[in-house]
């Protein structure tokens, strides 16, 4: 065997192309900024416990253990997709596969389970 085919990679490897540069950056910059809205949503689930506010007043009925229940989902649930979904983007970066589209779907799911636990919090203030 040549040491000019084990320089490369070995028979057949091909070198990353442009395409590929340009995928990883994008993904990066993506995961970075998945990253900053999920702790924009954990930062905005907390105040969700001001829905509380009115109870003790006489005038509504609260269940505290609901909305507790939702200022937790809100808060932390955001982060099952976006952990998810990242790990998955990696995985499919190091695998050499398109990945930019990855965060851009987290985007809906996590935005979900942050009105999931929005929607639990002001039911138990109801």
């Amino acid at each position: 065997m040549s040491t000019s085919s084990l320089e490369g990679g070995g028979p057949g490897a091909q070198a990353p192309t442009k395409d590929r540069t340009a995928d990883v950056v994008v993904t990066i910059i993506e995961l970075l900024l998945l990253f900053a809205g999920g702790l924009l949503l954990s930062f905005a689930g907390l105040f969700l416990v001001f829905a509380s506010d009115s109870c003790g007043s006489g005038t509504t009925d609260c269940s505290t253990g609901l909305i507790a229940l939702g200022v937790a989902v809100a808060a932390g649930g955001p982060w099952v997709p976006i952990l998810g979904m990242g790990g998955w983007a990696v995985v499919r970066m190091v695998r050499g596969r398109s990945a930019w589209w990855v965060p851009l779907v987290t985007v809906p799911a996590a935005c979900l389970v942050f009105a999931l636990g929005a929607a639990l919090a002001f039911n138990g203030a109801s």
